[in-house]
């Protein structure tokens, strides 16, 4: 599909800018988690309370309104992605497929840009409650049970999915690290690793609270980010792969303030 330069341009300004707010979220998440589990810090470490924590500082609105248009920014590259296909994915059904996960790929970084709009309105709270009263909602419906483990079930395919991604390296198509010195680029593969890591960790377990609330038709069974940690935390080993799954958040973060600045826009 042959689109304006300028438009291109504007797509990629938006793709590299959106990379620097999602790499702050995470960066901001999983230092949260660590400060928690040495009893740094009392609060949650989700999304919406990381947010609300920049609210605390001078320039905190700001940042939380970079990470809002940052994120409507990146998921407007991945529908643009997705449409012109520069990575060359083609027409066919193989090819479509692959076009339309990528477009569905900026889902989770909406609910991110919706935290971020709820907390800049005044609604900052607490995430978990205003997630199982919605899942209360839809539990009452009388297909509910089955949209909860259906939910339950993307999420976790989706975490599979984090694996998948980052063990056949196909995060490389997307970066030009050209010259880059070896050590450099051993640096970079090892927080992308441990990042989509992290990140499948969690959404395995999320999408396990979704499937285990729609089961036993209790929206109380259903947590959110700061639960997943909570989930995996305890004892010895919990609290070791608690720390491992919060430093790979971070990783994630900084991997995507690399992204950010070797963003591949084409295959070639």
């Amino acid at each position: 599909m042959t689109v304006d330069k300028k438009y291109r341009k504007i797509a990629q300004w938006l793709a590299r800018y959106g990379c620097v707010s999602i790499g702050l979220v995470y960066v901001l998440l999983g230092s949260m988690a660590i400060l928690s589990l040495f009893g740094r810090s009392e609060d949650d470490a989700d999304e919406e309370r990381a947010l609300d924590y920049l609210l605390e500082y001078t320039l905190g609105e700001i940042l939380v309104w970079v990470v809002l248009i940052g994120m409507v920014g990146y998921i407007t590259w991945r529908v643009f992605e997705a449409i012109t296909d520069p990575y060359e994915f083609g027409k066919d059904l193989k090819g479509i497929g692959k076009r339309v996960g990528v477009a569905l790929s900026g889902v989770g970084y909406g609910l991110i840009a919706f935290s971020a709009y709820e907390v800049l309105n005044g609604g900052g709270g607490n995430s978990e409650e205003e997630q199982q009263l919605m899942i209360a909602r839809i539990l009452a419906w009388d297909a509910g049970p089955w949209l909860v483990g259906a939910a339950g079930v993307v999420t976790m395919l989706t975490g599979l999915v984090q694996f998948q991604y980052v063990i056949q390296g196909a995060y490389n198509k997307r970066l030009d690290l050209g010259e880059l010195e070896q050590y450099k680029k051993r640096i970079i593969h090892t927080l992308a690793w441990a990042g989509y890591f992290a990140r499948g960790i969690i959404l395995l377990v999320l999408g396990y609270f979704l499937l285990r609330g729609a089961i036993k038709q209790d929206e109380n069974a259903v947590g959110d980010t700061d639960s997943a940690f909570d989930f995996i935390g305890g004892g010895t080993v919990g609290d070791t792969a608690f720390f491992l799954v919060a430093l790979g958040t971070i990783c994630y973060g900084f991997f995507m303030f690399i992204f950010s600045v070797f963003y591949k826009f084409r295959r070639d």
